[in-house]
């Protein structure tokens, strides 16, 4: 496996390169590779996603069993949940880097712009935490706007709620990169690496 960020960044974006251009190779789709991970997993990133459907991780990367360690739910949300599931993977299967992949369309972005719906009690506390953070952010009504603003604020409070994940950063053994999906063209637009806070900002907050 290789540990540097900038090669496995690399790989990823070739691997969806061969997606975009219709040359999926289809890496370890293979019941052998199946029992090949049985005994343990080694995978060379890990992905903070949404749970939309459209929207499958795996194939977008042209990665297969093991490749990957993908964390999904409904808006790409740095839940406790989230986070917990991607310092294991960070600090316990060694991966380099942390994709956040927020996409065009989101439904969940989209029901956070829109207060008339009815929702669960459960729907109604995701939604409402995701309203809040758009209006921190400067209250975008812009669908795509929203879910772009929402995509990078995700990967900060990743960043921001993780000691592990922060020192990883700092000590250049981990990188965080937000980057956005849209649905209709398949492409990817990598929007940079998120960096963590400065430790003086932290104790001497503007």
């Amino acid at each position: 496996m290789n540990n540097c960020p900038q090669a496995v960044l690399t790989e990823l974006r070739a691997g969806h390169r061969r997606f975009l251009d219709g040359e999926s190779l289809h890496p370890h789709s293979s019941r052998e590779r199946m029992l090949e991970v049985e005994s343990g997993q080694h995978p060379t990133a890990a992905v903070l996603g949404c749970a939309d459907s459209r929207v499958p991780v795996e194939l977008l990367f042209d990665t297969g069993f093991g490749d990957l360690f993908v964390v999904r739910n409904a808006g790409t949300l740095s839940t406790t949940a989230a986070i917990a599931s991607l310092e294991y993977a960070v600090a316990h299967l060694g991966v380099p880097v942390i994709v956040v992949l927020g996409h065009e369309r989101c439904g969940a972005v989209e029901a956070a712009l829109n207060p008339a719906l009815t929702l669960t009690p459960s729907l109604a506390q995701l939604v409402g935490q995701l309203r809040m953070e758009l209006i921190n952010l400067g209250g975008h009504h812009d669908l795509d706007q929203a879910s772009r603003h929402h995509t990078l604020n995700a990967a900060r409070n990743l960043v921001d709620s993780s000691v592990l994940l922060t020192d990883l950063m700092r000590g250049g053994r981990l990188q965080v990169e937000a980057a956005f999906y849209n649905l209709h063209t398949t492409t990817i637009d990598w929007m940079g690496s998120v960096m963590p806070m400065r430790s003086e900002t932290l104790l001497n907050p503007p």
